[in-house]
């Protein structure tokens, strides 16, 4: 019974550590994303040459 718990609380420990790096990963992606798009744009209006600027 002990082997068990142990092994059940291996496996939730495991589960967690994923969630946490997987969350993690999330908002550093979407923050990175926002943040590159948001420059594209200024630099794409401040470009007056630009053909995407009609």
């Amino acid at each position: 019974m002990s082997e068990i718990k142990g092994q059940l609380l291996g496996i939730i420990l495991v589960i967690m550590v994923f969630g946490i790096v997987a969350g993690s990963l999330t908002a550093i992606f979407t923050n990175l994303s926002a943040s590159v798009s948001s420059e594209v744009a200024k630099a794409v209006s401040d470009n007056q040459y630009s053909h995407y600027s009609a």
